[in-house]
């Protein structure tokens, strides 16, 4: 299960770091299928909880505001890391 929210948190942090370029409503599509799935992964822990959390955030702002600030985007982007060195 480790592997599958490695695999998943970098699939997110390589979506995360192009994300920005995509309209917001894009976006939030595309992380959200990611926080869907680390979400029914069954798997807990502080770094997977605290992306989600950062994740969940993320995608709040982009679809009720259409925009994030830099503040949010980062903070989803270093816990996304983290959750990938954790899970390699």
């Amino acid at each position: 299960m480790k592997s599958l929210i490695g695999d998943v948190a970098t699939a997110a942090l390589d979506t995360l770091q192009g994300a920005r370029k995509l309209p917001a409503e894009q976006a939030a599509e595309r992380l959200r299928d990611f926080l869907q799935t680390m979400n029914s992964s069954g798997v807990e822990g502080d770094r997977i909880a605290d992306a989600s959390s950062a994740l969940t955030a993320l995608v709040d702002d982009l679809e009720q505001k259409g925009v994030a600030d830099n503040d949010t985007w980062q903070h989803a982007v270093e816990t996304m890391v983290s959750l990938v060195n954790e899970a390699n």
